[in-house]
């Protein structure tokens, strides 16, 4: 379901009063950004690129067998699959058979498994295909992504990975691999590798680039007992068991021990005080970076309303475990899957948070928050296969731009407004997954520190979003955008209708425009003129006397070869907006402290928000220290100097709190 153009040639240009004629035809294929195009590999099917005992590294990338059409029998190994058609696995644009069909589609291959990988946990790795699939190894279903017809859901943009079942594999004798396939709209296939069949150490290498022996019986033993203590503590209920498991300063994908209590105190009310964690396929692993971790397929279940549900969605997690105290530290990731649970909705709503590169390191920093909209028949996964976390950390450092936590809804192809006959995502986003992202994570609270990006479907949400929310963010900025769509063009009911931006933006008066600030772009060759809408909306701004940056390149279609290379200029403009908000503040910060006995505890206010508190002992030389938490003095007179620093480098006058030595024989 990604667009079904070629990269390397320019679409039959299509004037704007033509765009709804294409819309329904093509808007799946198109309106979902691409992924930029990789070289497909030419190696054989089936090629053992590395083995000993322990170790099986199977490359089945190369040469499979394809038909189109669907028949539950093209799973069973003993199917005759000689007159199917041979194709390359993966290919960059995917299967070309789907490029004028949309259906279903199944891939096979027949290779043998050395003998020497039998007892080992094995996953079988499947790439990124386009749109949903299900895969099976000698007749027994491993795994599926997506959501068959009748209602089917794409997941093109999710990586495939799925534990083998030690039952499923026959060791030293042939194997069958079947993938069945279904494609929504435009072109699609398997686009993306790697593919292969992996034990846990080659796919933690290959995939997560994680490398290191298993570690020792005795490690193990330890390691594998708390994951035990952790599952006994959930199925009695014993919460605070389970924070024992935990360190103090344990983070895990976001949550802190604070966050994890309230979640799964949540989650036991819910279950009638009970919960399954399951923990298969664990692995003990010493990496070669110093970290001891747990390579686990985690799961935690339980009922709610009296049904089983499933709290935490199975999946392969690294735990990291501290040595000393044999506890549980946290991931510390930067880059991470959360979710709200909508009250609105009446389900979860997943969305990505990416962490700047100082969120860790300046615990007391708060910072700027951009809100980045996907693409139609995306979803906030697709965010992980264009490697963001890496294309982020480049703009803020190297990039010098403003640091910022960067928050990717999953909206579905919802258009990001509310539903009539179904789901209100608008009113979702803006009183439950904001104030969410809010209280748990460290950002500024503030509009002016808070923007929006979004990439075609996404470049609509961004606009009229903010447009229509001005007290909640100041900067817009649009890549490829469908400014000028009407939901109801594409089949929408909305409970209120939204007027496409670049026809509100007509209405609305210089003053109203100037209160935020704006980024967008297209190129050239747009098979949806949206490089016309980029000009239209521009001149809107123009007349109106509204600064603003809007540029269409020379050439490119509407892919993310279009976008993607530029996110430096679209995080430019919230990165500006940041620093004028900065800039205007001159106010500053007010500190506190509080004696208790030979302990002092800081605290820290502003109107806007602290970077830290400092202090220091017994010294005025000008040097601080960064407060992280209660100090300690000794036992002597001390005199502790005290100040606070805002956002926005604004620091608070010194203060000096003097502390009388204990008396004697206390």
């Amino acid at each position: 379901m990604r667009s079904p153009t070629d990269p390397h040639r320019h679409p039959r240009r299509t004037t704007t009063a033509a765009v709804a004629g294409v819309l329904t035809a093509a808007l799946a294929g198109s309106l979902g950004a691409t992924l930029p195009a990789q070289a497909a590999p030419s190696s054989a099917a089936g090629t053992v690129t590395a083995q000993d005992d322990a170790t099986v590294s199977l490359d089945l990338s190369g040469t499979w067998r394809f038909t189109l059409g669907d028949d539950p029998a093209y799973a069973d190994p003993a199917f005759d699959d000689s007159g199917w058609t041979e194709l390359q696995v993966p290919e960059v644009d995917g299967a070309p058979q789907f490029d004028d069909y949309d259906g279903f589609g199944w891939y096979r291959l027949t290779f043998d498994l050395p003998a020497g990988a039998s007892g080992a946990n094995s996953v079988a790795s499947l790439g990124f295909l386009d749109d949903v699939d299900e895969a099976y190894l000698n007749g027994t279903l491993i795994g599926s992504s997506g959501s068959m017809p009748p209602d089917a859901q794409s997941q093109w943009f999710e990586r495939r990975l799925y534990p083998v079942p030690a039952d499923a594999p026959v060791f030293g004798g042939s194997n069958t691999h079947a993938v069945r396939v279904y494609d929504m709209d435009g072109g699609g296939g398997w686009y993306q590798g790697p593919v292969g069949l992996y034990s846990k150490d080659a796919a933690r290498a290959e995939v997560y680039g994680v490398e290191g022996p298993l570690a020792d019986a005795a490690t193990t033993a330890w390691a594998t007992a708390l994951l035990d203590r952790q599952a006994t503590a959930l199925a009695a209920g014993d919460v605070d068991a389970y924070l024992a498991t935990l360190t103090p300063d344990h983070v895990h994908d976001g949550r802190d021990l604070d966050r994890r209590e309230r979640e799964l105190r949540t989650w036991l009310e819910q279950s009638d005080g009970t919960l399954t964690l399951s923990d298969t396929g664990v692995e003990v692993v010493e990496a070669t970076d110093g970290r001891l971790l747990v390579d686990t397929n985690r799961t935690i279940t339980g009922t709610r309303d009296g049904a089983p549900y499933v709290f935490d969605e199975p999946g392969q997690e690294f735990l990291v475990l501290d040595r000393a105290s044999r506890s549980e530290a946290g991931n510390r990731s930067r880059f991470l899957r959360d979710h709200v649970d909508s009250a609105l909705e009446g389900d979860r709503r997943e969305y990505v948070v990416y962490l700047p590169p100082s969120y860790y390191a300046e615990p007391d920093r708060q910072f700027p928050v951009v809100h980045l909209l996907h693409g139609f028949n995306g979803g906030s996964r697709e965010w992980e296969p264009r490697d963001m976390d890496a294309r982020l950390d480049e703009v803020f450092t190297t990039g010098g731009l403003e640091e910022s936590i960067v928050v990717m809804p999953d909206g579905e192809s919802l258009w990001y407004v509310d539903h009539a006959d179904g789901t209100p995502w608008r009113s979702m986003f803006l009183t439950e997954l904001l104030p969410q992202v809010d209280a748990e994570y460290r950002t500024i609270a503030d509009r002016a520190f808070r923007g929006l990006s979004g990439v075609s479907m996404g470049g609509f949400g961004a606009y009229s979003l903010g447009l229509a929310n001005p007290d909640l963010f100041s900067s817009l900025a649009s890549h490829m955008g469908a400014l000028n769509i009407p939901p109801s063009l594409v089949g929408v009911r909305e409970t209120t209708p939204t007027t496409p931006p670049l026809a509100l933006a007509a209405t609305m008066t210089p003053e109203q425009l100037s209160r935020h600030t704006y980024f967008l772009d297209a190129c050239e060759f747009d098979g949806f003129a949206f490089d016309d809408v980029v000009r239209g909306f521009s001149a809107t701004l123009t007349a109106k006397g509204v600064d603003h940056t809007a540029v269409v390149y020379p050439d490119g279609i509407h892919n993310d070869d279009c976008w993607l290379p530029r996110i430096a200029d679209s995080f430019g403009l919230h990165s500006d907006q940041v620093r004028a908000a900065l800039e205007a503040d001159t106010t500053a910060p007010t500190v506190t402290a509080v004696v208790d006995g030979r302990t002092v505890t800081l605290a820290g206010g502003d109107d806007l928000a602290l970077a830290r508190v400092e202090y220091a002992v017994n010294r005025n030389d000008g040097r601080f220290t960064t407060y992280t938490g209660p100090i300690t003095l000794p036992d002597r007179a001390v005199t502790l100097r005290v100040r606070a620093v805002d956002v926005a480098g604004n620091v608070s006058a010194v203060q000096s709190v003097r502390v009388a030595p204990p008396r004697a024989g206390r």
